[in-house]
């Protein structure tokens, strides 16, 4: 399970440093900063639409802009996610299209809370599809959501049919039980910037006397040594199992 981190709080050098040889994924919407021109100083990078700032409020990510930006850097990048919208999984679909019959290849995004049956289809469709709140989902229904995902679309063995990424899922217990392929968050910012480190019963406070780079970089070795789930256990059955199919694409799309 890789965890790529989000998210630029540190002057360029030292984040430069804390970063070298890390997973990384970075937004659209912060493209212009000079960090993301090396993509060999990262392990593996990563797009994000900035959809999340959309729907927050404040941003606007034009889909043309978007479409060329990623065919400018599709073979820097490990994968590029479609421009969904939260709250409306028919638009993102619509987004989804145009990329598509621009040539390229996003990844979809799937949203607790959003259909079932649009879930069954990126999973038929697409080697990886991204996992994500929506809007008003409480962190129970979360859980009830990943674990049916996983129920769902897991091979006998607990292992998943489709390379799930999970948005915003680097909850250490998430982490543990279920088996993406890879997570993202920027709880390593926020732990820096709210004075906070962690520790194995929860956040510890009082870190002042320590600077910004020291506090993240205790936050990124806390993630190193997270353990990480492989497989889905225990692993019930009982539902029906997709099959790998031909990749369909956005035929379903009316």
């Amino acid at each position: 399970m890789k965890v790529y981190f989000t998210g630029m709080p540190l002057p360029a050098g030292e984040y430069m440093r804390l970063m070298k040889g890390r997973p990384v994924m970075y937004s659209f919407l912060y493209r212009h900063r000079s960090v993301w021109c090396d993509p060999a100083h990262f392990s593996s990078l990563a797009l994000d639409s900035g959809a999340w700032s959309v729907w927050r409020g404040g941003a606007h990510v034009d889909i043309g802009e978007y479409a060329d930006y990623c065919a400018r850097v599709e073979g820097q990048v490990a994968w590029y996610a479609n421009l969904d919208v939260i709250g409306d999984w028919r638009l993102g679909l619509s987004n989804l299209a145009f990329l598509e019959a621009r040539g390229l290849s996003p990844m979809p995004v799937f949203h607790a809370g959003e259909p079932w049956g649009l879930l069954d289809d990126l999973c038929l469709g697409y080697e990886r599809v991204g996992l994500a709140r929506g809007p008003g989902i409480s962190r129970a229904r979360m859980w009830r959501m990943l674990d049916e995902v996983f129920r769902r679309y897991c091979d006998a063995d607990g292992v998943p049919l489709v390379k799930f990424h999970g948005f915003r899922m680097t909850d250490r217990q998430i982490m543990a039980r279920f088996p993406f392929d890879s997570v993202d968050s920027t709880t390593w910012i926020a732990g820096s910037a709210w004075d906070t480190l962690p520790t194995d019963a929860g956040r510890a406070r009082g870190f002042s006397f320590l600077s910004g780079a020291q506090k993240a970089d205790a936050w990124l070795s806390f993630f190193d040594c997270t353990p990480k789930a492989h497989q889905f256990a225990p692993f019930h059955g009982g539902l029906d199992k997709i099959s790998k199919a031909a990749p369909v694409r956005s035929a379903y799309v009316s």
